[in-house]
């Protein structure tokens, strides 16, 4: 993804009056286990997959008469784990996925995580604020399995959400199909290609996910607070009596990070959200949001043979951010992470070869987990802006321009 940053002297600015705390220093480069090195907090977690299904809402990504909206979700907890217990595999069901990206995951098979499997929950810390884990178009919910399990590990319970018809799934675990035959995704016939400017397709694009895909995600996101809901209601469920329904969040990559402040404003049990590197493929830019938001982001990147249509789109898409900004009425937050790419934001970075003239993805997730724990801390907890938010400190590696209303 690329990004003009409109307002770098700023960014410098600030960088230049606040002291720093590089991690450079603790990166490991593990030959063997992709996940060692990263930052956990006091707990540790548990996790498992669970298919729900909305009875009240049709599906709509297939043509199958009468299909009723199913979801794969993945769950992270803090959990009581013996010493002997073994680590999840990074991918719990692979044979769920089609065929094509089952042989993209068979590279990944003995790739473990930290989380352990159906662990019992951990008695403390009492009830757990939600957030809410979305992931990028096409991307599968185990790809936020670094800030799921660090954000875990602090105390939270995360729901990763795999909206159905974007995350390449054509099985679930109780033995049902699905055939994805209903185009969900904008297409541009050849004579629109060549009419159509890369601008006027960009927002062709943001329109159309606006209309037909954010409030489908949306109400799936209504629905699982609803089973949350339900879930701590339950006598023997595992989340009895355990959630805290009035402290819940919203975080996603890329297109999933746009939904998640979407969710802000449409979702009213929504109290904050995180947006990591997702352009802003929804309405909510136009109209802003009531509820504090950060976004964490790539630095731009200059292209030798990028044409002036390209960088037309991208001013454009960078322009939605700061209208976002002005248009809302709460509390924000963006961090600039200028040697990041759009992988750095997923658990995709720790598992392909590093190229060392950008941001090793070690030290880029501890960033990202360090400012997205303080901010939900900030605004679900109830706590103090930590040394990040606040400006005390910061990475050389990040830059921070905080507005508070």
């Amino acid at each position: 993804m690329r990004c003009v940053y409109a307002a770098a002297v700023v960014m410098a600015a600030l960088l230049a009056t606040a002291p720093v705390c590089s991690g450079a220093e603790q990166v490991k480069l593990p030959a063997d286990d992709p996940f060692a090195g990263l930052a956990h907090g006091p707990y540790r977690t548990g996790t498992e997959e669970q298919l729900w299904i909305d009875e009240q809402r049709l599906e709509t990504t297939t043509q199958v008469a009468d299909d009723r909206r199913p979801l794969l979700v993945q769950i992270w907890y803090p959990a009581k784990v013996s010493k002997e217990a073994q680590r999840a595999p990074y991918i719990l069901n692979p044979q769920l996925y089609s065929t094509e990206l089952q042989k993209g995951f068979a590279r990944y098979k003995d790739v473990r995580a930290a989380s352990v499997r159906a662990a019992p929950l951990a008695s403390e810390p009492g009830r757990l604020p939600i957030l809410l884990y979305n992931p990028g178009g096409g991307a599968q919910v185990f790809t936020g399995v670094v800030q799921a399990e660090f954000l875990a590990s602090h105390g939270y319970l995360v729901v990763g959400i795999g909206h159905t018809g974007l995350n390449g799934i054509e099985r679930f675990p109780d033995g049902s199909t699905y055939l994805p035959d209903v185009e969900i995704q904008p297409r541009f016939s050849e004579e629109e290609k060549q009419a159509l400017s890369e601008e006027e397709r960009f927002q062709r694009t943001v329109k159309h996910y606006a209309e037909r895909m954010m409030p489908t995600h949306v109400e799936d996101i209504r629905f699982v607070l609803n089973r949350l809901a339900r879930a701590n209601a339950t006598p023997g469920d595992r989340f009895h009596n355990r959630l805290d329904l009035e402290r819940v969040g919203a975080l996603g990559w890329s297109l999933g990070g746009a939904l998640a402040l979407q969710a802000t404003r449409d979702e009213p049990r929504v109290k904050a959200a995180v947006n990591l590197d997702g352009w802003l493929f929804t309405d909510v830019a136009d109209s802003g949001t009531q509820r504090p938001i950060m976004q964490l982001r790539t630095g731009p990147v200059v292209e030798a043979d990028e044409g002036a249509d390209v960088r037309e789109v991208e001013a454009s898409a960078e322009s939605r951010f700061w209208k976002l900004y002005a248009r809302s009425g709460a509390d924000w937050f963006d961090v600039m992470l200028p040697r990041a790419r759009h992988g750095h934001f997923s658990a995709s970075s720790l598992l392909l070869p590093h190229d060392p003239r950008r941001l090793h993805p070690t030290l880029a997730h501890d960033i990202v987990n360090g400012y997205v724990l303080e901010f939900f801390d900030t605004y679900l907890r109830g706590r103090e802006p930590g040394v990040l938010l606040s400006g005390q400190r910061s990475f050389p590696e990040a830059g921070l321009i905080r507005n508070k209303k």
